[in-house]
């Protein structure tokens, strides 16, 4: 059972989810041909610090960086480098974890740099149509599993799976 929280600690943490996005719209700015996912990692670390809060990532189980930045086939949790540079047609997927008040908020988005084959498009389509059909499923009564078979069901109908 998680603990339920009060109004105070729920503004608390929409404060917290606000600044997260705003952090995110700063960096979407930077989503270039060229940059490094090091810079962009440099860049969320002075954004944090401008909103007073602090990499949920950084150190964590040491964890050398403030961000996640996957690029094209990298799963998740992609250390940022100096020497990734992000070139036309790659895909990148930045995970952003803040701390702010004792409360942590993480979230993770995909974009485009430059153009992208159809099929990247496609993957992008299906997974966010994927997600949404699992945020239906975010209801009182139904459980983790309900969420992750809406998911599984769109992605198993546009060909995709684990292997």
């Amino acid at each position: 059972m998680f603990p339920v929280k009060n109004k105070d600690e729920i503004a608390i943490m929409k404060m917290a989810g606000k600044i997260l996005s705003r952090i995110k719209t700063k960096l979407i700015f930077f989503l270039k041909e060229g940059i490094s996912t090091g810079k962009l990692d440099f860049l969320a670390n002075k954004f944090m610090q401008e909103y007073g809060v602090i990499s949920a990532f950084k150190n964590y189980n040491g964890f050398p960086r403030h961000i996640c930045t996957s690029v094209n086939d990298a799963i998740v949790h992609g250390v940022p480098s100096d020497q990734q540079i992000l070139k036309n047609g790659d895909i990148i997927t930045l995970d952003l974890g803040i701390k702010y008040k004792g409360y942590f908020v993480d979230a993770a988005f995909t974009y485009s740099i430059g153009n992208i084959p159809d099929k990247t498009i496609k993957l992008l389509k299906d997974t966010q149509e994927a997600l949404y059909k699992g945020i239906e499923q975010v209801c009182p009564g139904n459980r983790i599993s309900d969420i992750s078979k809406a998911i599984f069901k769109i992605g198993s109908s546009n060909g995709y799976g684990i292997s």
